[in-house]
């Protein structure tokens, strides 16, 4: 440019005479400041107005030509003849970032679908039983054991293990009740009898065995009787017209037997369900005995004989007296409604709408 000479001498120079206003980070510069060629003297404007524009016309050419450049220089594969306008070698820059910017974001959404999708394909999966499909599979004549086999496995033993529990409750009921009534018509004749006075119903037991009763509660309101299970807070006080019905498997707890004994004291029929008609402590309380002959707390001896340990039970403790019950109360339950005359729409009327 006119009036600029180069001489590194001057950054030494230019440095010790930098005016008051430069700012302190003001890089050096070995260039001398713009001189006026009329004078040689120092201007700030450092010549004409049309040496000015002229000057800055070239620049705006130069950083065009630049800008060609650096776009030729990143497209290799296309050679041009001559200088060629920046914004034609743009065009095809920016139609290769669009492509490039779609095939991601294209691929972006594919990842995304298939993120939201895996759960939900899952649960079909599941809904089809297709975990518990054991799919025979050989690799070079040799069978392959893998997750579906392992499955298939699992599945046997616990299709296996259902099997014997229900057979194991089934049989309670094949086994005689003598010299005791049948436990399934004593129990539905009672509770007719009591409808038919317009009774109420109580219910009590302690444990897993309550939670049976607590279900036979339930339905017995469905069949339209009063029923109520006691400590419950809106139990109402029972009468000489009332029915308890108590469980005590192993023959007798100490809160069942207040319980019956004060219902009696009352006049109200007390029914026991229990395994142990003969010992159990609160038979002498029970109005009627309902036998259910299936092991409880008190047939549960755990360890084998000089402390070798038996193998282990499928149902402990008084697991099978409960399941018992929970399969006699369903039957109990069908008969009843056939007594009662309650068809199954009428009994799933009176279920609680407040869930």
């Amino acid at each position: 440019m006119k009036g600029v000479k180069w001489n590194e001498d001057n950054l030494g120079e230019i440095e010790a005479n930098k005016p008051v206003r430069q700012k302190i980070t003001e890089p050096k510069t070995p260039y001398h400041p713009m001189i006026d060629v009329d004078d040689d003297s120092l201007s700030p404007r450092g010549g004409s107005f049309n040496e000015v524009i002229e000057d800055a016309m070239r620049a705006e050419d130069l950083r065009s030509a630049l800008d060609i450049m650096a776009s030729s220089s990143r497209n290799p594969t296309k050679r041009s003849s001559g200088w060629t306008s920046s914004e034609d070698e743009a065009d095809p820059m920016e139609q290769d970032e669009e492509d490039s910017e779609t095939d991601r974001s294209s691929s972006f959404r594919e990842l995304r679908r298939a993120h939201y999708d895996e759960f939900r394909k899952v649960k079909e999966l599941r809904r089809k039983g297709s975990f518990l499909e054991d799919e025979d599979e050989e690799e070079n004549g040799v069978e392959k054991e893998g997750p579906s086999s392992l499955t298939a496995g699992v599945r046997d033993i616990e299709i296996e293990e259902a099997s014997q529990i229900c057979n194991h409750i089934a049989s309670i009921f094949a086994k005689p009740t003598g010299p005791h009534p049948p436990p399934l018509d004593l129990m539905v004749t009672t509770l007719t009898s009591t409808a038919a006075q317009n009774g109420r119903v109580f219910l009590y037991g302690v444990g897993r065995e309550g939670l049976m009763l607590k279900a036979l509660c339930m339905r017995l309101a469905h069949l339209g009787i009063s029923t109520h299970f006691v400590f419950d807070m809106t139990t109402p006080p029972i009468t000489s017209n009332d029915l308890l019905i108590a469980s005590a498997g192993p023959g007798g707890f100490s809160t069942v037997d207040a319980l019956c004994s004060l219902a009696r004291s009352y006049g109200a029929t007390v029914l026991l369900l229990t395994a142990q008609p003969e010992t159990g402590s609160c038979v002498k309380h029970a109005s009627v005995v309902c036998y259910v002959p299936a092991q409880t707390m008190a047939d549960d001896k755990g360890d084998g004989d000089g402390g070798e340990e038996k193998s282990r039970p499928l149902m402990p403790m008084g697991s099978v007296f409960e399941g018992a019950l929970f399969v006699f109360f369903e039957m109990v339950v069908y008969k009843l409604g056939e007594a009662l005359g309650q068809s199954p729409e009428v009994i799933r009327s009176r279920h609680t709408n407040l869930e």
